[in-house]
């Protein structure tokens, strides 16, 4: 849409067809989509009021920041956790493969496919090695007793 204006030499004529123009450039101010239909002012400051320009977020501990229209909502990633954007506005936060750094970890039962160690037990272990003191009462294979810690002391006491 070109800018419409009157020149001072324009006659009569000529400033009803400009004016004519800028009703049509303008549009009938009774297909406006607001509630308001006065004028054009009036329905953009209507729409203007009715569009959220911020949100706010807030943590677990009830601490809040507010996002305003023109700011970015960064997530950042840490040690264990991956957050990646696509399309269409989602975002995806996802524990990496590998944890690192943990200095607990509280589950029913852990397993890595094979193993599993559930509620102080280890079983599915295929091979085991250790280093320093392995202690306990009962070695079993297949479920059969093997040997219980006294014997392994004389057995080991016999064979020097």
């Amino acid at each position: 849409m070109a800018i419409r204006s009157v020149a001072v030499t324009n006659t009569l004529d000529g400033f009803r067809t400009t004016f004519n123009s800028l009703g049509t450039d303008v549009g009938d101010l009774a297909s406006l989509g607001t509630t308001d239909k006065t004028s054009i002012v009036a329905a953009v400051n209507e729409i203007n009021s009715a569009v959220t320009t911020a949100f706010t977020i807030a943590d677990d501990t009830s601490t809040t920041q507010q996002i305003n229209s023109g700011d970015v909502f960064r997530i950042s990633s840490g040690n264990n956790i991956t957050a990646t954007v696509s399309s269409t506005d989602t975002m995806t936060v996802a524990l990496n493969s590998t944890v690192t750094g943990l200095t607990s970890l509280t589950a029913t039962t852990l397993t890595d496919g094979t193993l599993s160690i559930n509620s102080g037990s280890i079983s599915s272990a295929v091979n085991v090695t250790a280093s320093g003191t392995v202690e306990g009462n009962v070695i079993t294979e297949n479920s059969v007793r093997i040997a219980t810690q006294p014997f392994a002391i004389a057995q080991s006491i016999a064979l020097g």
